[in-house]
């Protein structure tokens, strides 16, 4: 159903009701006094010795006074828990910064006293932690906390929402200064934040349609979603931020895969298999490979990709190959097997094919996804310079012993570098990618180590061989000979989700039946089964040949 521009979404909790708050703020403060040294003395109340019944009540004008005050607190912490769930949605860590003095100015010198009481009776929490100009504190809800909303008429709350969005003014326009300042590109910034406000979500009543029939492993990722299509219902898309490493964020590096077909996207173009890729531009300053010689080799690469040798003979003979194609010997004599091997994998898009054993993968039931996690987690990311104790990591290092070498070389002073290193050499890349594409007038976006093309009319023609071709010549100047897949997005693409959707609904719905029967008839791994589904340990998913998998969340 499309958003009305006569109501919005209010965010509140699902097991615990506004009035309900206030009245547990407004008994501790007057009653016991817990949150503040001002609060209210009430003085106690004398029985008048054969007096009417009448007389021995709390007086009406107090009543009236905390039925005003609760009726006002209400509103206060109506737009405070709504503020809150919102910034907790829209980031990735679940924590909503919130700075004190938009707080006071919003909520006045209760603010701090409200929060107290939303402590005590176990719904937030806060990080504790706070930095003078670096960091606001931190708030969270508590794990057992559920999300709901209700919609309201446009102008509901709409006085505190203009108190917020005036208070927030400087901090936004500081916010976007210090982003170009780290982007150090105005060119590319102003394009970007450009081609930002050509991004729709064009299938709203699919999308969803989608959000309220998924299955999805928690009430948290549902209501995620939920707010990712709110953020699209409210447009005015902008560059939400720009790490140290160039990397630019935005809603469409916050959407998830599933809602990518709803949007107006074209076609996008991955690099495969992104950052082992770019780890060859660290092999290549070590081993001392010029470019030159690199821009040789990847034809003979191609050459073997293309005869069908299978990757695990392609290391064999690799030298010999290289050798015969008239590459010089010397040259290639100081680089290592496993580092011509590794090169040729990442080079092809193959990596994650043969990071991990097949019999690893089977046994495990690790998805690509997985692969991807344990790699970077392990290897790449990691901050101990071994193996020891890591699994997969130990499996990098005796097929590539002399890549992973450098991994543990590139992290002995400072364990992030490796990883902020690749991040820039990415953000480097792209940068460069995107200001040629922007040259030529075209609406498009980065998500990290893709390129997404807007489906619009300044796209028309924007063919994937013209972003393609922008993108291997940029990687070339830097030795790197990327493999590229593009995807297809549209109607057709966004119809078979919604298809296939419908099929892993049913497929669910009628496993966890089965399962169901047979806890009832004392199954204990069925039991144990459903508990971890309904504490959201499992996703579900649908294999090549349409079948339901269960693929555990937490590795």
């Amino acid at each position: 159903m499309k958003k009305s521009f006569c109501t919005k979404k209010i965010w509140g909790l699902k097991d615990h009701s506004i009035d309900e708050i206030a009245s547990h703020y407004v008994k501790a403060e007057n009653t016991y006094g817990l949150y503040s040294k001002s609060a209210p003395m009430i003085m106690p109340k004398i029985q008048l010795p054969n007096a009417p019944k009448s007389e021995c009540d709390e007086p009406k004008a107090e009543k009236k006074t905390v039925v005003k005050r609760e009726k006002l607190l209400a509103k206060k912490y109506e737009f405070l828990i709504h503020t809150i769930i919102k910034r907790v949605l829209n980031n990735d860590n679940g924590i909503a910064y919130l700075h004190s003095s938009i707080l006071q100015n919003v909520f006045g010198k209760d603010y701090k006293k409200m929060l107290d009481n939303l402590y005590k009776m176990g719904i937030l929490h806060s990080d504790g932690y706070y930095s003078l100009e670096e960091k606001t504190y931190g708030y969270y809800f508590a794990p057992n906390v559920k999300f709901t909303y209700t919609l309201r008429p446009s102008s509901y709350l709409s006085d505190y929402d203009d108190k917020l969005t005036k208070c927030l003014l400087p901090y936004q326009t500081q916010e976007e200064q210090d982003n170009k300042q780290r982007l150090d590109n105005d060119f590319l910034y102003s394009r970007y934040n450009d081609s930002l406000k050509f991004l729709k979500l064009q299938y709203i009543d699919e999308a969803v349609s989608f959000v309220t029939s998924h299955i999805f492993p928690s009430d948290k990722s549902n209501d995620y979603y939920v707010r990712v299509i709110d953020r699209y219902l409210d447009g005015d898309f902008r560059i939400t931020s720009v790490d140290d490493n160039k990397r630019i964020y935005s809603i469409a590096t916050s959407t998830p895969r599933l809602l990518k077909p709803f949007l107006n996207i074209r076609y996008s173009l991955d690099i495969h298999n992104s950052h082992p890729l770019l780890f060859n531009s660290i092999l290549m300053d070590y081993y001392k490979i010029p470019t030159s010689l690199m821009n040789k080799v990847y034809p003979i690469y191609e050459q073997l990709y293309m005869s069908n040798v299978e990757s695990h003979n392609v290391r064999r003979f690799l030298c010999k190959v290289l050798i015969k194609n008239n590459i010089s010997k010397i040259g290639i004599n100081d680089i290592p097997t496993d580092v011509l091997y590794y090169m040729y994998l990442t080079s092809m898009g193959l990596f994650w094919n043969v990071a991990i054993p097949n019999d690893i993968i089977e046994e495990k039931g690790l998805l690509r996804s997985d692969i991807k996690v344990l790699m970077f987690r392990e290897v790449f990311y990691s901050k101990k310079l071994t193996a020891r104790g890591k699994e997969y990591a130990k499996i990098f290092a005796k097929e590539f012993p002399n890549v992973y070498k450098v991994v543990r070389e590139s992290k002995k002073d400072n364990r992030t570098k490796l990883a902020n290193d690749m991040m820039k050499i990415e953000s480097e890349l792209f940068g460069k990618i995107l200001s040629e594409l922007y040259a030529k007038k075209f609406k498009v976006i980065s998500i990290h180590d893709a390129i997404v093309v807007l489906d619009v009319k300044q796209n028309e023609k924007c063919t994937e061989e013209i972003v393609k071709e922008v993108m291997m010549d940029v990687y070339r100047k830097y030795g790197l000979h990327p493999n590229i897949s593009v995807d297809y997005y549209g109607k057709e693409c966004m119809e078979n989700l919604m298809k296939k959707n419908m099929l892993l609904k049913e497929l669910i719905t009628d496993y966890v039946s089965q399962l169901k029967g047979l806890a009832e008839e004392g199954d204990e791994d069925a039991t144990t089964t459903l508990k971890k589904i309904g504490n959201g340990n499992y996703d579900f998913y649908l294999d090549t040949d349409n079948q339901l998998k269960l693929h555990p969340l937490r590795i």
